[in-house]
């Protein structure tokens, strides 16, 4: 088993089902993502980061699906305290930059936790349609801040549902179908 070094310093043993799943879950078909981990997997060796790793994901994202590239930015952002990627390098988000309304209000630590976040977040989403924003581009951000609210430990039950119905309120005003859950809430 290769092992790769996380951000924090550590190393862990690489999960090809969990990077699987992360590009699942910015939106992309399991078609893409079973072949980002092909490529991921061509490349890995030995003490990899999981930022060299990001970079190869991002780098094949972008090119087999931008929607899903632009939902994996956003997600890192509401999910992992306003950090993303550009041509797969780490940056931070200032107020008042990349992908932000109007309204800007930080997220706590690493992960959404509360509804009052992720309806500000809403707000900034509809900023960005406002600006100009695709429809296609919101819809991959609401699926990727669906699935951050989905995978959050920092958020009680309560306020996952409350989050999950503002953000489906937000589909139906868009003219889409809202999520449905597969499997309960915890």
């Amino acid at each position: 088993m290769v092992r790769i070094k996380k951000s924090d310093g550590t190393y862990e043993d690489f999960n090809e089902n969990k990077l699987y799943n992360s590009i699942i879950a910015s939106g992309a078909s399991p078609e893409i993502a079973h072949d980002i981990v092909e490529e991921v997997k061509k490349k890995l060796k030995e003490g990899m980061s999981t930022d060299e790793i990001r970079r190869v994901v991002l780098t094949k994202l972008k090119d087999l699906d931008p929607n899903a590239t632009e939902a994996w930015k956003f997600y890192d952002r509401v999910a992992k305290g306003r950090i993303t990627f550009e041509d797969g390098k780490a940056i931070v988000v200032d107020k008042g930059h990349l992908y932000l309304g109007k309204k800007v209000k930080e997220v706590n630590g690493k992960g959404l936790s509360s509804s009052e976040e992720v309806k500000d977040i809403i707000e900034e989403l509809k900023d960005d349609l406002d600006y100009g924003i695709s429809r296609a581009t919101i819809n991959a951000r609401l699926y990727a801040l669906f699935m951050a609210v989905l995978k959050t430990t920092h958020m009680q039950k309560d306020e996952k549902e409350k989050s999950i119905q503002l953000i489906n309120n937000f589909r139906e005003e868009l003219g889409w179908k809202p999520y449905e859950l597969k499997y309960p809430l915890t």
